[in-house]
């Protein structure tokens, strides 16, 4: 059997090799120059290994059972980041204490768990006396999902990621992106970069995949690309229409990263701007010390154009300073990642809005005939996260070997 992956992020190779591994053949079309999609790992400083960066996803939080057992099967292994992604200072306005903000955040939790399915975030609190917990759990929850209160769906609030504890969380020593680095290698030249698919053909004999230079054809194909460039991907015939709708009302995150070099030793932290929604850390890297680097991480549409307008980096960059007056920052050498305008993402990763409806969950991992999907949008719980791509490219890939035996 041969197998067309379209997309060599996370889900896409971890399919392709789980079918590699299982004696079939595959070819992994991939339209960036490298592999990773929305993983992608960099230093900020070339030359300074110490200054590696995540201008994608970052973190690995409890319950990354796949990612963790993978990385191992690689040779690969995670190092603390000697902070917490759950606990953060509160700064801007009145200050809110973290033990506050996370009494806020289980009796929202409470709340959204009862309320009727379409309630958004913001009808949850309506009517709730304002408070600085409320503003500042208000103001994560929107960083986190990249949409604003007013649509992101009650029901989100209790993802994996919502702990306001102090829990642990880790990096991959050198980048995450490495991950992604190794499956490529064990999959040679069977990745195709600068392949983007234009197109995909299916009838009773199989699969053709159009791009640039010529096309791929196989027995079936596995589609990983985000949501966003998803819905306007032409398909041959068209997938079930219920599915269409699916990807459409699914909602599109708005996230971005600044990183700064630090100008002097800093210890480790987590500090969030809560009326200019976005939050920065400093984190240790695999040799235990904190990294010369401030992260920073933005969300929701309108945070982000005020963030981030004519000036792009300069604008955040000097709230970041402002918001982190005891650190050392040069802002002239500030690096700004933005995603929704990024041709081959569109989006952050995927939001669980007010517009998806009951069953779009299973419509958005559900394949057409010959063409499976997967992605981190189609990981239910997981969604938006490295661990749902991880799980995403793992069932798509069995759904596969099931058909061909």
């Amino acid at each position: 059997m041969r197998v067309v992956v379209v997309g060599a992020g996370f889900a896409g190779l971890m399919a392709a090799y789980r079918i590699v591994q299982a004696g079939h053949e595959v070819v992994v079309l991939e339209a960036r120059d490298r592999v990773g999609g929305r993983v992608w790992s960099q230093e900020l400083i070339p030359g300074d290994p110490r200054t590696v960066i995540e201008r994608g996803a970052e973190f690995v939080l409890d319950g990354y059972d796949v990612m963790r057992a993978v990385l191992a099967e690689l040779g690969l292994g995670l190092a603390d980041t000697v902070m917490s992604y759950y606990q953060r200072e509160y700064r801007g306005g009145a200050a809110a204490a973290s033990e506050e903000v996370a009494r806020c955040a289980a009796d929202v939790a409470a709340a959204a768990e009862v309320a009727a399915p379409g309630t958004s975030l913001a009808q949850v609190v309506a009517g709730w006396p304002s408070s600085p917990a409320l503003a500042a759990y208000r103001s994560r929850v929107e960083v986190t999902n990249g949409v604003s209160a007013d649509v992101l769906a009650a029901a989100a609030v209790s993802d994996v990621t919502g702990g306001f504890g102090p829990r642990p969380c880790w990096r991959v020593p050198g980048g995450n992106q490495r991950l992604a680095r190794e499956l490529a290698s064990r999959l040679g030249p069977s990745v195709r970069r600068r392949s983007p698919a234009r197109s995909i053909q299916q009838d009773h004999q199989g699969v053709r995949v159009l791009t640039d230079d010529g096309e791929a054809a196989g027995d079936a194909a596995i589609v990983t690309v985000p949501l966003a460039v998803l819905r306007r991907l032409p398909f041959s015939p068209p997938v079930p229409g219920a599915c269409q709708r699916a990807w459409q009302r699914a909602g599109l995150a708005h996230n971005a990263k600044l990183h700064v070099p630090l100008t002097r030793p800093a210890a480790p932290s987590a500090v969030q701007s809560v009326p200019g929604k976005f939050w920065t850390w400093t984190a240790a890297d695999a040799t235990g010390r904190v990294q010369p680097v401030l992260h920073c991480f933005g969300g929701t549409e309108a945070a982000l154009a005020a963030l981030t307008g004519p000036d792009g980096a300069a604008t955040w960059a000097s709230r970041a300073a402002a918001l982190r007056p005891e650190l050392g920052l040069d802002v002239t050498r500030a690096l700004l990642t933005t995603w929704n305008d990024d041709p081959w993402a569109g989006e952050s990763y995927s939001a669980l809005t007010v517009a998806v409806a009951d069953g779009d969950e299973e419509l958005l991992a559900a394949p057409a005939g010959r063409v499976h999907i997967a992605g981190e949008h189609s990981a239910g719980a997981w969604a938006g996260l490295m661990e749902g791509a991880l799980r995403s490219g793992e069932r798509a890939a069995r759904e596969v070997l099931a058909g061909a035996g």
